[in-house]
């Protein structure tokens, strides 16, 4: 059971990786997403993307940690923001809380945590 949990974990934080890093690249790319990026945006997007990439990986992995510290990183600035807009992208918030579910998902059940228990 253990075992399932954890990888649930880790399809859980891959999908989301994949999703937001999918979304930020066609934000980023496609003029007519309904969201105008420029300038210090552009930065922002890149640097969202990444984080994406980053999280799917470190799923893929199981580091729990890292995947909560790149939702904190993705979820805070942008992610929370746009949740209660009336926009396409307000799924990007609830997807990045996908992520925090993967993090606690993976990390409760780790190794550790289920020799400990």
């Amino acid at each position: 059971m253990v075992k399932a949990i954890n990888w649930l974990g880790r399809a859980l934080g891959l999908v989301c990786g994949v999703c937001l890093a999918s979304v930020w690249a066609f934000v980023l790319w496609v003029p007519s997403a309904g969201l105008t990026v420029s300038g210090i945006s552009i930065v922002t997007a890149l640097l969202l993307v990444a984080f994406a990439v980053f999280a799917a990986i470190a799923s893929a992995y199981g580091h729990a940690t890292v995947i909560a510290l790149l939702f904190l990183a993705s979820f805070f600035p942008v992610g929370a923001f746009l949740m209660p807009t009336d926009h396409w992208l307000k799924w990007v918030g609830w997807v990045d809380l996908g992520l925090l579910l993967a993090a606690v998902l993976i990390w409760i059940s780790r190794r550790g945590a289920t020799a400990a228990a």
